[in-house]
């Protein structure tokens, strides 16, 4: 338990902080929108909606977040099982995939700390700070095309799940911190027999049905 909670703490602190191609501020406005969007009215109308695009209605701009960034906020944070790659270029047209990319980062990384919160009954930790900084605006010499929808890792293989968010280290490196301390811790991911609380098929039990109701495309 320790762990998980020494990687959200480390989380939180992360997204106080410039990442890749956002700045602090970017990154914490962005948290900011995935609470937001749970109440939001536009995003409620389009999960009722057989299809989003029923409404032509969008998100508009803030100090911090353009309108191309909000929709990538909270359409990512509230109907993920419909998102298509024609809407993906769109925004990545709009955004540039770097940025469209860390943005999905920041919305996955804010979502598992506050439903870890929710789902312990557990008050939501307050937004951090933003730190003084600027994005490290570096582009990995390794990615490429993989035939995902941003550029991806194309040297040695990794679960996808530890490679989507590659383009964005800075980013990618917090989310693999979640992941491991909530679910694969590492190289232990390859053993059959997991010495924890819950045995390996219960874990994988509770992943593939949380999975389900995510609407995980994997």
């Amino acid at each position: 338990m320790m762990r998980i909670v020494d990687a959200q703490q480390a989380a939180i602190a992360a997204l106080g902080r410039a990442g890749d191609w956002l700045d602090a501020t970017q990154r914490i406005a962005a948290w900011r929108e995935v609470r937001a969007a749970a109440t939001d009215r536009l995003d409620l109308d389009r999960r009722a909606a057989v299809s989003p695009n029923a409404s032509s209605a969008q998100h508009s701009a803030t100090d911090e977040l353009t309108a191309a960034a909000m929709e990538v906020v909270h359409r990512v944070a509230t109907d993920p099982g419909r998102l298509t790659r024609a809407w993906a270029d769109e925004q990545i047209g709009e955004l540039g995939e770097e940025v469209y990319t860390e943005l999905v980062g920041v919305v996955a990384i804010a979502s598992v700390i506050d439903r870890f919160h929710d789902a312990t009954g557990a008050t939501r930790p307050d937004l951090p700070d933003p730190e003084p900084g600027q994005p490290s605006r570096v582009r990995p010499a390794d990615v490429g095309d993989i035939g995902a929808w941003v550029s991806q890792t194309t040297g040695p293989a990794r679960a996808n799940v530890s490679r989507t968010l590659s383009l964005v280290p800075v980013t990618n490196d917090t989310w693999r911190d979640l992941v491991d301390s909530h679910y694969s811790r590492g190289a232990e991911f390859m053993s059959a027999v997991w010495d924890r609380t819950l045995s390996r098929p219960q874990i994988e039990l509770l992943a593939a049905r949380t999975t389900v109701l995510n609407e995980c495309f994997y």
